[in-house]
């Protein structure tokens, strides 16, 4: 069957893979699912046609409602249109990411990024009050309730990341069956799930390599901060492990989903190799870039070339 996405024409995927997909799915607990997107939002925001979306609900896609007024859980939709090769957000940014990596390697880049939130609970009287987690630590800034333009740093990727050691590489190898999923909060950080379902995302990823590096006597530690890439830098997290005086980020699942899906030559950057030239650390627990007395905050990084 022959479906189109985004303007291009190709072949639907076949009932085996949406069916062994949809089964990965569903071992989230259904009610971690946050039942939120139309059949609209499906289209505009996953790229998923009627026609594939018909499928996936025959292959048991779970959803509310009934017709029209289906709602669906938008972990699964990015999920399916991530492991189906739709032209989607989650595509789009593999490929930015991607490309931002083979860039650094080539030549040490430098980023302005600029840190625009908005209130989470508006109609309070006064300014908002702004938590903002910055390279030089938090900074409290007060601001408008919308397009709120709270802070603005540079950058500089560094890509001179010592060779990872032998024990390192052999723990990266371990979660080589780990697939790469987006999982919401209640699970993402479990190692029983992690293990049981072979799904992760990469802060999941990261805290079992940190616990079990710890374990194997390896100093290892975790980060959260940003993936800096055009147009838009993301709140991520990961692995880092001391090697001659230097903490090297690593990634695996991160790097095998650019290699899958970004575009990115396993060859040159395998998965348990160093993707560092991508992150900026920010601390070493797992936060929100922007709180709002308290209150996490929708936070966007637009992320440009400095001058």
């Amino acid at each position: 069957m022959v479906t189109s996405v985004g303007g291009a024409t190709r072949e639907a995927p076949t009932p085996a893979p949406l069916d062994d997909l949809v089964r990965r799915l569903r071992q989230v607990p259904h009610r971690h699912r946050r039942f939120a997107v139309t059949a609209a939002g499906v289209r505009r925001l996953y790229r998923i046609r009627p026609e594939l979306l018909g499928e996936l609900i025959g292959a048991g896609l779970p959803y509310i409602g009934e017709g029209a007024d289906r709602l669906y859980d938008g972990y699964d939709l990015g999920n399916a249109a991530l492991h189906l090769g739709l032209v989607s957000v989650q595509s789009r940014s593999m490929r930015s990411w991607a490309k931002a990596l083979q860039s650094a390697a080539a030549h040490d880049p430098r980023y302005r990024i600029e840190v625009v939130s908005s209130c989470p609970v508006p109609g309070h009287p006064g300014p908002c009050p702004y938590s903002v987690l910055l390279p030089d630590g938090t900074r409290l800034v007060e601001g408008p309730a919308a397009d709120a333009r709270l802070a603005a740093f540079e950058v500089s990727p560094f890509s001179g990341w010592p060779a990872l050691p032998g024990a390192v590489r052999e723990l990266l190898r371990e979660v080589d069956g780990i697939g790469f999923f987006l999982l919401p909060e209640a699970v993402r950080w479990d190692p029983e799930f992690m293990w049981r379902t072979r799904m992760a995302d990469c802060g999941g990823a990261a805290a079992w390599l940190v616990a079990e590096g710890a374990r194997r006597g390896l100093a290892v530690r975790f980060s959260f901060g940003l993936l800096v890439a055009r147009p838009y830098s993301t709140p991520h997290c990961w692995a880092e492990f001391l090697v001659d005086g230097v903490w090297v980020p690593v990634d695996p699942l991160l790097v095998r989903a650019l290699n899958q899906w970004g575009g990115l030559d396993a060859g040159a950057f395998p998965p348990d190799g160093r993707p560092g030239a991508l992150f900026h650390r920010l601390t070493d627990r797992f936060t929100k870039v922007v709180s709002h007395g308290g209150i996490w905050a929708h936070t966007s990084l637009p992320t440009e070339p400095a001058g």
